[in-house]
């Protein structure tokens, strides 16, 4: 069974996305975007110019993209890989949604840590997100100009939409917790993207990482301070990494994440019957035409030939 998105969203993504449906003209913006939208160019640039992964093509990074599709209820989108050194992954699109992720990325991260990655632009689909940040995308990328008789209202709209996608990312990081059944892999990368590849940031104490964030809270608490940190972060489209680490590994310790594990636990205990089998590594119920476990990615073992 996919775990509902309801039961990982984090509160403030909801209410960040309730406010900006409340910007005046915020509807007639969405219908202009709509009308520029340049999905079908976008979807055919990546096409033309990056390798789309698939069961014959780069298998070995295509494998962590079904279990979490199958983990978060969604169908499989189409996947990219694009030559680019800065470690990066993205969804794109509104009719045909694809996933991007960098070659600087696989260079940088873990396998575990790729697979959470991953995860992570799936719950971005399954939140339903992608459709605002392509909005917001191609707001910051392109301008206002295009919106013409909304140009006036743009500059609140922008700024609402990065509010919103600042806590979109939250959720996503939920999301990713839960295909990976904890917050490691999901905070690894946070320290990867903070502080750079492998061989500088194995062996960071995350205990001390997580301490910045306190140290970072403990900054801003006079209202003048608190209002000079949201002019500094009011411009950006991703939470502070520490303060997002810290996030993610208070709600992997509370009562939501361990009911949620729990029942997926219960689901990998149910017994098979008739023909079913259960993968080798971690136990999930396998479908007979699946070539990967949509659990851990693991390789389906083909059957003898008789």
């Amino acid at each position: 069974m996919p775990v509902l998105p309801e039961s990982y969203m984090h509160p403030e993504d909801e209410r960040a996305l309730a406010n900006l449906r409340s910007i005046p003209l915020f509807t007639q913006c969405m219908q202009a975007f709509m009308k520029f939208m340049p999905e079908r160019i976008m979807r055919g640039m990546s096409m033309a110019q990056k390798v789309r992964l698939g069961p014959d093509q780069l298998p070995d990074i295509y494998r962590y993209l079904p279990p979490a599709c199958e983990k978060l209820g969604i169908p499989e989108p189409e996947f990219f890989l694009e030559m680019n050194p800065q470690p990066n992954a993205y969804t794109f699109g509104d009719q045909t949604v694809f996933i991007t992720v960098t070659s600087g990325l696989i260079e940088a991260m873990e396998d575990r840590e790729i697979q959470a990655v991953i995860a992570h632009e799936c719950g971005h689909i399954a939140c339903h997100h992608v459709l605002y940040h392509s909005m917001a995308t191609m707001l910051l990328q392109i301008g206002a100009s295009i919106f013409g008789p909304v140009a006036a209202v743009s500059m609140p709209v922008q700024l609402g939409l990065l509010y919103w996608m600042r806590r979109s990312e939250l959720s996503a990081d939920r999301a990713s917790a839960v295909v990976m059944e904890g917050a490691d892999e999901v905070v690894n990368v946070l320290t990867r993207l903070a502080g750079g590849p492998r061989s500088i940031t194995d062996k960071i104490n995350i205990k001390l990482y997580i301490e910045q964030a306190n140290e970072y809270d403990r900054l801003h608490e006079s209202q003048w301070d608190h209002l000079l940190m949201g002019f500094q972060v009011m411009g950006q489209d991703h939470p502070l990494t520490a303060v997002r680490a810290r996030e993610i590994l208070q709600w992997c310790s509370g009562d939501d994440f361990t009911r949620l594990m729990r029942a997926e636990q219960d689901i990998v205990n149910t017994p098979v019957s008739g023909n079913a089998k259960k993968c080798l590594y971690c136990g999930y119920i396998l479908q007979v035409d699946w070539v990967f476990c949509r659990q851990c990615g693991a390789t389906v073992p083909e059957e003898p030939a008789i």
